[in-house]
């Protein structure tokens, strides 16, 4: 019995297939009230997901973004958070990608791409979005963007839903524009 105690420890626990996949260049630029929130992600996307890609299927790549007070020697509030989401969809046909980028639930870009590459560029690359409103946080307060990306979903022992998500990623320290 304790072998299969943990047995299903370790495979719960064990990390993630896609350990080397992470978030790299996270900045934000305040502008207008804005942060307007940049990133790249780095390492492999998975053999499941380019399957699902190639199949026409719609594919989603899930940013978690999350805006935080910076505390120093304490652990940082959560202000805010945000879901930016990319769903890139293969036409067989016309041989061409519809990528559609949404925050909250938003359309904020639809764009049509002929070539892998592009598509790559664009599921990988974020650039200067405007994430959070800051005109409603005290002035001069330090904060910071946290960010995560999910790549998907996976089972363990075929019954455990378990997401394929990256490490959590900071931003520079950035301060509340005074109005």
């Amino acid at each position: 019995m304790r072998a299969v105690f943990a047995f299903l420890i370790l495979a719960v626990l064990a990390p993630p297939a896609f350990a080397d996949t992470k978030i790299t260049s996270l900045h934000v630029r305040v502008e207008g009230g804005q942060a307007l929130v940049s990133l790249a992600l780095e390492g492999p996307l998975g053999r499941r997901f380019e399957e699902r890609l190639e199949s026409g299927l719609p594919t989603r790549l899930i940013y978690h973004l999350e805006l935080h007070r910076d505390r120093k020697r304490w652990w940082d509030q959560r202000l805010d958070g945000s879901l930016l989401e990319i769903t890139a969809m293969y036409d067989a046909l016309s041989r061409v990608y519809t990528v559609h980028i949404r925050l909250d639930d938003k359309l904020i870009e639809s764009r049509t791409l002929r070539d892998r590459p592009s598509l790559e560029a664009a599921l990988r690359q974020i650039d200067k979005i405007p994430v959070f409103d800051l005109s409603r946080f005290e002035p001069g307060r330090r904060m910071l963007v946290k960010a995560q990306a999910e790549l998907g979903s996976r089972t363990v022992l075929s019954f455990i839903p378990v997401s394929i998500e990256t490490g959590w990623e900071e931003s520079n320290k950035f301060r509340a524009p005074s109005p």
